[in-house]
């Protein structure tokens, strides 16, 4: 089994299980490889809970994955299935709820939680976690050198600001040469999983990652589309949001964009600085290298295995978990506004 770092928690630690609601074959779901199911990926719970699962499974950690809840120990669940955890969890006073955020409002059934970024948290009841790099990707193909033709996006359609949804994007592209080839989609349709590919960078020369200016969720959202490019090889222009400029270390990271104007401005320093170019490709790939599987994998880890278990251990849960379920939320909400903490 892999190492669990430097635990500092004494005698067995509390099991943990990963909490997947409305999955029949969770069976079959134990089986999968987490680098092929790209279908699945897309989905906010299965990335967060089932792959999860798969990658500490995979590194030789002891965890479960049922969609029933345990009697004890640790259950990690997604913010979406907070209601039918509590349904599920009886009176759940032998449980540790871990709750995974993600682009949702707190789960204020959590004694703990694993956000997307820093913003909310204060490693000691919430922590920050690198949400799982999109698997699959097939990278820019180098032969294209320092070329800027081609720019994409990936992702849903609601999430890119409509300033470059519009004609005018489109037609100031194609006076610089360069072909506007989005891979996008509306929330209702990503059931089909036809109708994207945000796996497939080997003809794009630049990623674009804007969202709409009126989106709280702006400084909520996972570092995802960047870390994607970092790894893709691709040069990356992005909006000034939380996420990006946590996890900025130099000018060769990624180009910061507020509207069509500066994003054009970009795109013509890409096409007469090759240098530049070629800068931010190698930075990208270094910078790649801090957020492997399994470095995110040995994160959760520690989290699971240690951290959690010896905060526990040596100053017992919030006098809140002593409550039955269903007034744990409400009092925890009272209690959030009250102390005017930073939460969504």
């Amino acid at each position: 089994m892999t190492e669990i770092g430097s635990p500092s928690v004494t005698g067995p630690r509390p099991p943990v299980t990963f909490f997947i609601a409305n999955e029949a074959d969770v069976e079959g779901l134990r089986s999968l490889d987490p680098d092929k199911v790209l279908q699945h990926s897309r989905r906010g719970e299965f990335a967060w809970v089932v792959q999860t699962y798969l990658r500490l499974q995979a590194a030789g950690y002891p965890v479960a994955l049922a969609n029933v809840a345990p009697q004890t120990g640790l259950v990690v669940f997604h913010a979406k299935h907070k209601h039918l955890l509590a349904q599920a969890a009886s009176a759940g006073n032998g449980l540790i709820f871990v709750g995974i955020r993600a682009d949702n409002s707190a789960p204020l059934l959590a004694d703990f939680e694993i956000l997307q970024n820093g913003w909310f948290g204060d490693n000691v009841r919430r922590f920050p976690v690198t949400h799982w790099p999109q698997p699959g990707i097939t990278p820019r193909d180098p032969g294209r050198g320092a070329r800027v033709e081609r720019i994409g996006y990936m992702g849903l359609i609601e999430n890119l600001e409509s300033e470059f949804q519009s004609d005018v994007w489109v037609d100031a592209l194609s006076r610089l040469g360069i072909e506007w080839a989005p891979s996008m989609v509306r929330f209702r349709e990503m059931g089909d999983p036809t109708q994207v590919n945000w796996e497939e960078y080997r003809d794009l020369d630049v990623l674009l990652a804007i969202r709409p200016k009126e989106r709280a969720l702006a400084y909520a959202k996972p570092a995802s589309k960047l870390i994607n490019a970092w790894r893709a090889g691709v040069p990356i222009m992005v909006g000034p949001e939380y996420p990006y400029r946590e996890l900025r270390r130099s000018e060769d990271d990624f180009i910061e964009i507020t509207n069509v104007a500066t994003a054009l401005e970009a795109l013509q320093r890409l096409k007469s600085d090759p240098g530049l170019y070629h800068r931010m490709v190698s930075n990208g790939y270094r910078r790649a290298e801090e957020f492997t599987e399994s470095k995110i994998t040995q994160r959760w880890a520690e989290l699971l295995f240690d951290t959690i278990p010896s905060l526990v251990a040596a100053q017992g849960l919030h006098w809140t978990h002593r409550l039955p379920l269903g007034l744990r939320p409400p009092v925890r909400r009272i209690l959030r506004i009250v102390r005017r903490e930073r939460s969504r």
